[in-house]
């Protein structure tokens, strides 16, 4: 018998539980998204000289155990031709192996580059082999480090350092094995503790400072791993506990915690409250960093135990290079699309064990159908590649003339345009299985009879705070060596940080990108930055009525970009500043560096205008946090305390528990596991295997 499944939402956690479920004969899936397009946070399209726009800065981490061999299999069964711009899985993630940490002293930066070693044992990140258990996690990680240091074997390291090294390379690793007993460690640990003090209290600087910070914090992370027995008792047991808090309980050292080897994890997943950016200088750890212990160790640990290099950037914007691939694959397997659906209210059964009914405010009216929505465009240019538009296609819809012109934004969930109509999804009759694939922070607003009905999903919504981002994309006129940068990179690397000045302390230098793009000969960007961070906020936002707030908050962004410019672009790129160009002399950036196509010419930062920034204050698009004490109140796909209900998304339990599109990924396999029993737990690298999943006669009865 056919199992009817619809997925609400249309972000990695509706797509990848799709994925899964289709690998599966007899499951029919259909798919109710707002807007016009798929990707959720991870949504782009094209603007004007058919520019990339996203949501922030992404790639992957070699580490993305589920996410990548997802996409190898989503290339592999897509079959392009060797022709296509990107062809296969290989050419669609680019290896990047170098970072910029930089270290803060009285409100100065200095940068440390840092490469990361290939690895070679493990070089296909699309098979992650080996990568099933924690012990092999630390096992690889020991490997990476050995690496790493023979990478920078020119640091002229003191002996009895380098003894140590060698020592824990070898007594960890034997420990692993069972042939040393912890007590070896530990006074290895000691040992170790008495040389990094010594060396800090003689005032060792520059790249010594720098390795001796990585061996202590490598040394933390893999010591702490195994005192506090979690290859037994799991990673949740930590996650009452702050990560610096833990850090610092298993003696790392206070310029350790504070450096931003430390705080990259942080950084990286926007783990601060109420979207508080991290304060410069470094080394101040009252800032408001709330990030649960086991979710950061278990995550910065994965993450240097990656398959063949430490991260890879997409070979064009994600939606063309994740989300388009993802579709198509998915409209070829039979999954249905109904676009222009924004659930308005899931409705709970007389009894209040299950849905009854879902309410979907209908957007707009496809010409040619629920389903006959056609999203996607080939884009032109020299690379062409099936892409997401900006708008929607007018002229496929009934309420095209309407729309046209109007400035109407279907995604937001502040926007003046009302539906003209609703329709219903019946339990029993448009479903047997209900995936909720939308983010957490839309539960209050579609979801309050569940959270009204359950104490569990009242404390989850409670309990895992969400942060609103900000993003800014800006194209060069001329490229950043020509400008002044002036840290060394490999041949194929590219300025890549995360702790940077705030408000923007995530950086990315993308050009190329720009060949997918479609610019006039003679105005073609040499260069093509992408900066990322929180979004501060004061308060909750306001009622969806007050349609004018996406505008002003637009406005807000707009004017941290500029100040943040001004402020900190001179940093990385001293070329692009006018010096006394601005408010009282001060230094100011050059605006006439970025590049404006429009007729009208623009000084200063008004030419800002002709870029591109966005604020993600929907509900959907807000970030899950990983607070202390968040992990007990994820729920996990199939225990849900509702029957025909599943959850997806990287706000339900994983066991990596940040979020992140591995995360989601995963929370899709499980939402697949918890319907169809496939993929077997076993099959997802990360999931706990002393979380027991329920019995197989009960996850029979909730996909029922």
């Amino acid at each position: 018998m056919t199992k009817r499944v619809a997925i609400l939402g249309g972000g990695i956690g509706a797509l990848s539980t799709a994925f899964e479920l289709t690998n599966t004969p007899g499951v029919e899936v259909t798919i109710h998204t707002l807007g016009w397009r798929l990707g959720g946070k991870c949504a782009s399209s094209r603007g004007p000289n058919m520019r990339i726009e996203e949501h922030g800065i992404h790639g992957f981490c070699g580490s993305y155990f589920n996410a990548l061999p997802m996409m190898a299999a989503v290339y592999a069964e897509l079959d392009r031709p060797p022709t296509a711009p990107i062809p296969d899985f290989k050419t669609a993630f680019r290896p990047l192996d170098t970072v910029q940490l930089y270290y803060w002293d009285k409100g100065s930066p200095t940068v440390v580059p840092l490469t990361f070693p290939e690895n070679k044992l493990f070089p296909d990140p699309g098979q992650p082999q080996g990568m099933l258990n924690l012990l092999d996690l630390i096992s690889r990680v020991l490997a990476m480090l050995g690496d790493a240091l023979a990478l920078h074997a020119g640091i002229n390291l003191p002996h009895e350092v380098q003894k140590i090294i060698a020592d824990m390379l070898s007594q960890v690793q034997a420990h692993l094995e069972g042939r040393v007993a912890i007590t070896v460690l530990e006074g290895l640990k000691a040992a170790w503790h008495l040389v990094r003090d010594g060396l800090v209290a003689a005032g060792v600087t520059g790249n010594t400072l720098n390795t001796v910070i990585l061996i202590d914090f490598a040394f933390t992370l893999i010591m702490g791993t195994i005192v506090d027995q979690v290859p037994t008792l799991g990673w949740d047991q930590l996650d009452d506990e702050n990560w610096d808090h833990w850090l610092a309980r298993h003696g790392a050292l206070p310029i350790t915690i504070s450096s931003p080897m430390a705080l990259n994890t942080v950084n990286l997943s926007y783990q601060y409250t109420m979207g508080n950016a991290v304060t410069y200088p470094l080394g101040d750890t009252s800032k408001p960093s709330l990030m649960a212990a086991g979710a950061y160790v278990h995550w910065t640990l994965r993450s240097f135990a990656y398959c063949g290099h430490v991260l890879y950037a997409f070979a064009a914007g994600t939606g063309e290079t994740i989300i388009a691939p993802l579709y198509e694959v998915l409209k070829k397997r039979g999954v249905k699309f109904a676009f222009f659906s924004k659930v308005q209210e899931l409705v709970l059964n007389q009894a209040g064990t299950a849905v009854d009914h879902v309410t979907i405010q209908v957007q707009a009216t496809p010409k040619a159908g629920l389903y006959g929505y056609d999203p996607l465009f080939m884009s032109p240019g020299a690379l062409p590649v099936p892409s997401w538009p900006a708008q929607p296609f007018y002229d496929q819809l009934e309420e095209g003339p309407q729309l046209k012109g109007k400035d109407y934004d279907l995604e937001s969930w502040w926007s003046p345009w009302q539906p003209k109509q609703t329709r219903t999804l019946q339990a029993g009759v448009d479903f047997d299985v209900l995936v909720f694939a939308l983010s957490i922070g839309a539960v209050p607003h579609v979801a309050s009879q569940l959270t009204a009905k359950s104490a569990r999903w009242a404390a989850m919504v409670k309990g895992l705070p969400t942060v609103q981002t900000q993003a800014m994309q800006i194209w060069l006129t001329k490229s950043y060596e020509e400008l002044g940068w002036s840290i060394p990179l490999p041949p194929d690397g590219t300025p890549l940080a995360d702790t940077w000045y705030a408000p923007f302390d995530g950086h990315a230098e993308l050009r190329h990108l720009i060949p997918f793009e479609d610019w006039p000969a003679n105005i073609t960007p040499k260069s093509l930055w992408y900066f990322c961070d929180c979004l501060p906020e004061t308060g909750p936002p306001p009622a969806f009525s007050d349609t004018g707030y996406p505008a002003r908050m637009k406005a807000q962004v707009e004017q941290n970009c500029i100040d943040y410019l001004n402020k900190a672009i001179g940093g990385l790129m001293p070329g692009a500043m006018l010096m006394g160009g601005g408010k009282g002399g001060q230094p100011e950036m050059n605006f006439g560096l970025l590049v404006n196509t429009s007729p009208m010419a623009l000084a200063g930062p008004m030419n800002f205008g002709s870029q591109f920034w966005r604020a993600n204050i929907d509900p959907t698009e807000r970030y899950v946090t990983s607070p202390p004490g968040s992990t007990k109140v994820r729920l996990v796909a199939w225990d849900t305390d509702f029957t025909n209900l599943v959850i997806a998304g990287d706000w339900a339990y994983t066991g990596i528990n940040v979020g992140s599109v591995e995360a989601t990924v995963m929370s899709g396999k499980l939402a697949s596991h918890a319907i169809t029993g496939s993929p077997p737990l076993k099959d997802i690298p990360g999931y706990p295997a002393n979380r027991q999943p329920l019995p197989p006669s009960a996850q029979a009865q909730q996909a029922i």
